[in-house]
């Protein structure tokens, strides 16, 4: 067996294989604070345990955003201004509360209509029409097509957000050619949304766009930093995290049919179930921190300047938090899961996510369908972000 000390976090193939569980579950066990080297890079400890985790992300005075939160150091805007990403409390709020007022729990609920929509059309397309993939045809389809409508992006740009996704998200083969690919698609979403928002200037609309080129801080207009970075973070976290939810959602299932049984017998019970998909998935592996300062975790000195990642996935399966975390339970209550992050910085569009993938399943039971997953799901090769990249389908008429 392969020592505790070797075991590599930035060896991307137990994520591509679905199997990265594994290697966690000994870190959780035998090293809950793991130092791992970084080829290219400076090194960083891994926190694995649930509250661990949840110390490091509450912790703002000891762990800092500031450095970047991917483990790689870099900050997906660039060197500009700062996103709410990389914004430590107290100046995080105020930024934070630009947009989160505009996906708040309320406001993103006047949404169904057009979401519930959206989905039935999406499903009656591919209905009774052979096997087709999940993933290009519905799971990125969806909140690709919600996220331009809230951003305001025109529906024959979406194409677009979903390129400069995949392109910034990883460095994926599939997707990238290295580091530059990512930097030369955040340099087109800033392009792209510099000329929609001088169309919002000239005419405001109800979207995300109008309400921040209209926002102040602090009494005065948002910098051209701060805009470019809060529609980079809008239009990834917006895609990225539905679309990986959706479609783990679905393997899941396949995976465990009596839990899609319990669904159709139950479907008010859909909401609990999504929670349970979402811990299940963990569709955002992994955030960074840097410390401060010196601070002892589990006998280990993490040094100033040292970099601390949190693996949600890994405290989405803790058994000192979950009861059988091992097991996909679609009834599970309580589900305090970390899958939308935890603290000031968890995730801004969480209530659309749960929102968009509740009526997905909703509908699905209403309608009598079923999915059957026909082949083997490919994976993204991430540490960051839990991608399924492909997943053949048929959606028949149960």
């Amino acid at each position: 067996m392969t020592s505790v000390d070797d075991l590599d976090l930035m060896s991307l193939h137990p994520f591509e294989l679905g199997r990265d569980e594994e290697v966690f579950a000994r870190l959780r066990d035998e090293r809950p604070v793991h130092w791992n080297d970084e080829p290219g890079g400076r090194g960083f400890w891994s926190v694995t345990r649930y509250d661990d985790v949840k110390r490091v992300a509450a912790d703002h005075a000891t762990f800092t955003v500031t450095e970047g939160t991917q483990i790689a150091d870099r900050r997906a805007e660039g060197s500009g201004a700062r996103s709410i990403h990389h914004v430590d409390p107290p100046d995080h709020g105020p930024l934070r509360k630009l947009a989160a007022s505009e996906v708040r729990a309320a406001k993103v609920k006047k949404l169904e209509p057009d979401i519930t929509q959206v989905i039935d059309d999406l499903l009656d397309e591919h209905v009774g029409t052979g096997e087709f993939d999940l993933v290009q045809k519905i799971s990125a389809q969806l909140p690709l097509v919600m996220i331009g409508r809230l951003l305001g992006a025109p529906l024959e740009d979406c194409p677009h957000l979903l390129r400069w996704t995949n392109q910034m998200a990883s460095e994926d083969p599939d997707y990238s050619e290295g580091p530059e690919t990512a930097v030369r698609a955040r340099d087109e979403v800033f392009t792209y949304f510099r000329a929609l928002e001088e169309q919002r200037r000239a005419c405001p609309a109800d979207d995300l766009v109008s309400a921040l080129t209209a926002a102040e801080l602090d009494g005065v207009p948002l910098s051209r930093g701060y805009l470019d970075a809060y529609y980079l973070i809008l239009m990834v976290a917006g895609n990225e995290t539905t679309r990986n939810l959706l479609s783990g959602g679905v393997l899941a299932l396949h995976e465990n049919p009596a839990a899609w049984d319990h669904l159709r017998a139950n479907p008010a019970a859909v909401r609990v179930g999504v929670e349970e998909m979402v811990r299940w998935v963990s569709p955002v592996l992994s955030m960074r921190r840097t410390a401060t300062r010196d601070v002892e975790l589990h006998d280990r000195t993490v040094r100033a300047g040292e970099k601390v990642v949190m693996w949600f996935c890994s405290a989405n399966r803790d058994p000192r938090a979950f009861e059988r975390p091992e097991e996909f339970r679609i009834d599970r209550h309580p589900n305090e899961h970390l899958g939308f992050g935890w603290g000031e910085h968890a995730c801004l569009g969480a209530n659309l996510a749960r929102l968009e993938a509740r009526l997905f399943f909703t509908r699905l039971v209403e309608r009598g369908l079923r999915l059957e997953v026909t082949g083997d799901a490919r994976r993204l090769r991430s540490n960051f972000f839990r991608g399924i990249k492909t997943l053949p389908v048929r959606l028949e008429q149960a």
